[in-house]
This record gives structure tokens, sequence and C-alpha cells, in this order.
């Protein structure tokens, strides 16, 4: 007989910092399905759903989909948002009695309703499947791993790049320890070790050091007993007590102390290289004079707005590389993309080639001003599209009502929905074709360069202001637990 598999997905990185509430209106904009709705959304996609979709096929399980929840990354999620997915989730337990439990969570998830929210999820899920059901997860690289989420959770199984490039994979990797466990194969358990670090988004890209030989003597630590072995940057904008640094093992019992021990060897590594997740990077004026002088015969000049970045909390409606280069007269510039309703409202209100004056972005939050500008309105559309690059390849994404406004010479991307733009679908959907501009300018820190590298002349990392500032100074921490570095000094 088949067995029985429950599975969802909620998923949302928290920046505490962000004064926007994220409440069902933003998980719906983003991506929200409920039960049969899943399968055809998610089949053949890079994600944690479609991982676990191609090896229950593999499997002949019966898949039981529930929810499937996930919003831009922003402030707290509301109670009323988190109640809403977990009664689908809880009821689908409930009434099939599965064999396991397969969640996509992302690891960094503050609610109303409980701080921890992934730790929350997965300890409502264990009461209600019992301890003889296998309940595991998959979180993002980025997750603040809680003493909670381990404690309720048969496993817990992380991306293993950043881009994350390998979400379906992370998915197909937690479904087949989940086939072994119940083959009877494998006796899991997680184990996790720690270091007193809490590194900014940008070093985390595992290219490059530390992250590159951490996340290699991490795999060594692999085997057929030990499927996994994760390496957690954690999410600095969450101010929890857990965030930072965590190394976590999804292990067969036998073996469960080595695996620690293998862990925590990561982790030390890590504390004791902690001097490489510091880094420099471009300011305003020197990235708008590189584009002002820039020579795009290799391909344009890619400047990263890295601290306004949506995917992880940001306002996306920074305006001061945008206005920097408005002051410049830099011409051939694309950007994508400015976060600001009112001034879609005003584009749709006026038609397709008009010209309309408005106040662009820094509405939101102490990222920029708005600015005046004189536009005109080059397209309208419905802001969706689907991405076709190698991160999260086949999932639909949306800017929600769009226009782009051409201003100076820059085109910019005005989007009604908050996004980031990591597929270079966000340009080529909107009538604008990335190779041929001189200049792109991306609200993204990292994930931008799976697509993005391939087609730019040169990338540079603009220290503009934003929720994801590298400078974590900037921010007020109260309750992650100190010290860790860089708040702390060594």
């Amino acid at each position: 007989m088949a067995e029985t598999v429950v599975v969802a997905r909620i998923k949302h990185e928290t920046n505490t910092f962000s004064s926007l509430s994220t409440g069902l209106e933003e998980f719906e904009s983003t991506s929200h399905f409920v039960g049969e709705e899943i399968p055809p959304e998610f089949r053949g996609t890079n994600t944690d759903l479609g991982g676990f979709f191609r090896v229950a096929d593999e499997e002949g399980w019966e898949v039981v989909p529930t929810v499937a929840a996930n919003a831009t990354p922003g402030g707290v999620v509301t109670a009323e948002a988190l109640d809403g997915f977990l009664e689908r989730l809880l009821a689908g337990v409930d009434e099939h009695d599965p064999d396991a439990v397969l969640l996509g969570l992302h690891g960094a998830m503050v609610s109303e309703r409980d701080r921890d929210g992934d730790g929350y999820i997965l300890e409502r899920v264990r009461e209600a499947a019992g301890d003889d059901v296998p309940v595991m997860a998959t979180l993002d690289l980025h997750a603040n791993v809680s003493d909670r989420m381990v404690a309720h959770a048969d496993g817990l199984f992380g991306y293993d790049t950043y881009p994350h490039v390998d979400i379906g994979a992370t998915g197909e990797t937690a479904a087949r320890a989940m086939a072994a466990t119940l083959n009877g194969e494998l006796d899991p358990t997680v184990v996790v070790e720690r270091a007193p670090l809490l590194p900014p988004l940008p070093v985390l890209q595992t290219a490059d050091e530390p992250m590159a030989s951490l996340l290699a003597a991490a795999g060594d630590a692999e085997s057929a007993q030990v499927p996994d072995v994760s390496v957690f940057g954690g999410f600095a904008y969450a101010d929890v007590p857990e965030a930072g640094f965590s190394v976590v093992g999804v292990t067969d019992a036998s073996v469960a102390e080595e695996t620690r021990a293998a862990c925590a060897d990561v982790a030390s590594d890590a504390d004791d290289r902690r001097h490489e997740f510091d880094r420099t990077y471009t300011g305003v004026g020197d990235a708008v004079a590189e584009a002002s002088a820039w020579d795009a015969s290799d391909g344009p000049l890619l400047l990263a707005d890295i601290a306004d970045n949506p995917g992880g909390g940001s306002a996306e409606d920074g305006t001061v590389l945008l206005e920097a280069l408005l002051d410049a007269d830099v011409e051939g510039v694309a950007v994508a993309a400015i976060y600001d309703p009112a001034a879609v409202d005003a584009a749709v209100e006026a038609g397709v080639g008009s010209s309309i004056t408005v106040e662009l972005g820094g509405h939101v939050e102490d990222n920029g001003d708005p600015i005046t500008v004189d536009a005109y309105v080059r397209s309208l559309s419905d802001g969706t599209y689907r991405n076709q690059g190698p991160m999260s390849t086949g999932l639909q994404v949306s800017f929600e009502r769009t226009a782009v406004l051409e201003v100076d010479g820059v085109d910019v991307i005005v989007g009604s929905h908050r996004q980031q733009p990591y597929d270079p679908e966000v340009f080529r959907s909107q009538g604008i074709t990335p190779e041929r501009q001189r200049v792109l300018v991306l609200k993204s820190t990292v994930h931008y360069r799976a697509a993005f590298e391939p087609i730019a002349g040169a990338i540079r990392e603009v220290s503009a202001p934003g929720l994801c500032s590298p400078d974590l100074s900037s921010f007020s921490y109260e309750h992650v637990q100190r010290p860790k570095y860089p708040l702390d000094d060594d």
C-alpha cells in the first residue's frame, strides 16, 4: 500500500526592522495556492515542492497537498495569516493520518503569533502528527535555526547555494531522506552546532570564501548514514535570539555524535575565519562615475542596489542611486524596480504614450526622499512573468500592475507589488532587452548573479541605504544573543 505524505509550503523571511506588515494579502500577491491547485503550479519547477513531487512520483506516494504560501520578505507576519495556513495544513494531517509530512519552510519567519514562526509551525505539526510520524523540512540558507525547530523535526535540509539555484534539489534530498526513513533504512535525527557569527547577506555568496570551503567540508561529512549537512549563514535582519550562523546535520541516530563533531568542526572553522566575512562596497558616487564613462561593448555595467533588496525585506523604493544617476545625466539605464503603487496609478490614468509628473519612490522607509520626475509612460502591464533563469526556474512571479516610465534616458520599472528582480525576464517581460542596455540597476543583493553574471560586463555592489545594508552597526538589536561578530569585537 502506498504511503500517504502530507506536503505544505509556508515561507517567509521576516525583516523585523521593516515597517511593513505581512498579512494574507501579501501572500496572495506573491504565491498562495491550496489543495489541488498546488501540483500543476509546482510540478516541474525548481522549487522545494517541485523536488518533493519528483521523488513522490518515483516512490509512488499518495501526496496530500495542503497549502503553498510564500510572501515577499518584509515585516512581521500577522497571526491571522499564519493561523490560516496552519489550519489547512493541520486539517490535512488530521484528516489523512499520514505516514509522513514534508514541509517547505524558510527558517527566518517572525510572526505576531510566535517570534519563532518556523519553530511554531514544526511544533504544531508534531503535535498533530504524533511522535511516530516523521516530519522533515527544507530551509533557506539564511535560516535562523532554533533549538525548537531541531526538537520537532526529523530532518532539516538547507540550500547549499546562494544564489539559491538548488531549491528543487534540496526538496529532492529531503524527500529521498524521507523515503529512506519510511523504508526503514534511516533512523533520522537532527544535530546542530553554532558559531557566534551574524554575517550580512552579500558575504554569504557560496562561490566565494569562506562559504565555498565551509560548504565543501560539510559535503565531505555526508554519507549514506548522513544524508545532509547544511551550513546556515543566518538572516541578520531578524532581531531574534536564534539569529546567526549554524551547521545542521541530518543523520542516522547510530552516528549522531560523529555527525555532531563534524558540524562542530565546520562551525569552529567559520568562527576562526570570521574576518573573511568582512567586505568593502562601492559608494554611490563611484558607481555613478563609472556608469557615466561605461563602454558597454563587453556588456552592461550592473549596479546592484544591495541594501534596498525586497528579497531581504527592504522597501524597494529607495531613490538615492536613481537620483544620482539622473543628476549625472547617465543614459541607457534600465532600473528594476521601484515599488510605488501611486505612481503606477498615475501612469494607468494617463495611459501609454502620455507624460506625467510624479513623486517617485521614497515613501516607505528612510532610504531616500521622493524624487519629482517628468516621465513618459512607455508601457503598462500586469507585471507577471515566469523565471527562465537557473533560480526558481518555472516559478511565476509578479510586480502586479506595472508601468515602465522613461525619465531622461532612464527606463524605470515601477511596480505595485514588492518583488526581487533576479531573473532577466523582469526586463524582457516589459519590452526591455537587458543585454542592450549600457547600465542595469537591480534591487537585489546576490540572487541576480545566477542569471545576470553571464550577460554583465561588470558588477558593482553599491552601498546605498536600505534595510538589507551590510553595515549591521546601522541597526539597533535588542534580542540577538550576544556576543556575535561583527556586532561585537573579537
